[in-house]
């Protein structure tokens, strides 16, 4: 499963970022696409999950998690 961040301008002015890992995650995008016109101002960029980062401790027990952050990279999506 693919996970997707849309990040939303209209206008030159940055809106928000949408993010999306459900099963149909590529059907939401596009479709969200489709209510984002260039011609009313709207950019927007997509970027997929390339990896992920995280924030480890170590103690006497071990190895735990403390985090995690998303990698996106920039993606060309053909609609």
């Amino acid at each position: 499963m693919q996970k997707y961040r849309l990040i939303i301008w209209r206008h030159d002015e940055m809106l928000g970022f949408f993010e999306t890992e459900t099963p149909r995650a590529r059907e939401a995008v596009d479709q969200i696409l489709q209510h984002l016109p260039s011609r009313e101002g709207f950019r927007v960029e997509v970027q997929t999950a390339q990896g992920e980062r995280r924030i480890l401790e170590s103690g006497p027990d071990g190895l735990r998690v403390l985090g995690t952050e998303t990698l996106f990279k920039s993606a060309a999506l053909a609609l």
